[in-house]
């Protein structure tokens, strides 16, 4: 017998301006992580974020598919069925591999992924092309949930959300710093590690953690194997991770050069957005650099 939830967002930003936009010539981001659906609207004539909703499950079964929740946010939340002038799917369940352009055989790609992790059932294998960078995104989800995504939607645009990371370090103010900068997007019980140095990417990787302290060591050992100084590189910090959380005091201990992520540039924002720290949904306003 299926169980019944009281469906609520965890964030929900708004104002009137979203009433008075014709949302036919507007965007819509939608991000899928485990335990977490979110969206934001975009208005790509103004270059403005509209809204944003953001919705975070705790299932009662460890065996219960996302794809019965957001079933049920759908249910509830109606203007996911605003006929949007695009819809862009993206996913943040589990990592990919990054594949130099030069090697990538299209028919090869799930051979490339099961290289490095294992095959998964009901997974559907994807790969992103990646503008700027001469390397593939070559990831996987779960094919009922991105059947389901699409049919409701109506759009075959989809997109690994360490994709659209890649695409928004670029524009980072220390993007191009000597030392080096690594980035460090916290999700709820994963991480992603993305490092540069003099603006060449050096690796992105994805790891869980439990403590924050797993995340330092994690991301220091990264730095001494790639011959950094976790002294003298600049570490920017992002996520819905508060100053006040294990992540961040125990990086801001033994990470001299720690960081939030800037807001993206080039963009305006609801007032109610700028009044949430733009770290917060960094992976989300990244998307609509992929449009």
């Amino acid at each position: 017998m299926p169980v019944a939830y009281n469906i609520h967002p965890a964030f929900t930003v708004d104002d009137e301006t979203l009433l008075e936009t014709d949302l036919t010539a507007c965007y819509l981001f939608v991000l899928v992580g485990s335990g977490t659906f979110s969206y934001v609207v975009f208005d790509p004539a103004a270059k403005k974020f509209l809204a944003l909703k953001s919705y975070h499950f705790t299932p009662r079964k460890l065996a219960l598919a996302d794809l019965e929740m957001i079933e049920q946010v759908f249910d509830t939340d109606k203007l996911l069925f605003t006929a949007f002038k695009s819809i862009l799917l993206a996913f943040n369940t589990g990592s990919g591999v990054l594949v130099p352009h030069e090697y990538y055989t299209p028919s090869m790609k799930k051979d490339y992924l099961h290289l490095a992790m294992p095959e998964k059932v009901q997974e559907a294998v994807l790969s992103d092309l990646l503008p700027g960078l001469p390397m593939v995104n070559i990831y996987s989800v779960d094919k009922d949930l991105l059947g389901f995504l699409r049919k409701e939607f109506s759009t075959d645009l989809v997109i690994h959300a360490n994709s659209a990371l890649l695409q928004s370090y670029t524009l980072d103010l220390d993007f191009n710093a000597a030392n080096g900068v690594a980035f460090v997007e916290v999700q709820q019980h994963t991480f992603i590690i993305t490092i540069y140095a003099g603006g060449k990417l050096l690796i992105q990787q994805e790891a869980d953690y439990q403590a924050g302290l797993d995340v330092v060591y994690t991301l220091v050992n990264m730095l001494r194997q790639l011959g950094l100084d976790e002294q003298q590189v600049k570490v920017k910090l992002g996520g819905a991770v508060a100053t006040d959380a294990g992540v961040y005091q125990e990086m801001y201990k033994f990470i001299p050069h720690l960081e939030w992520m800037q807001r993206l540039p080039g963009f305006s924002y609801i007032t109610k957005m700028q009044e949430i720290p733009g770290y917060y949904f960094h992976n989300l306003y990244a998307l609509a650099l992929c449009v």
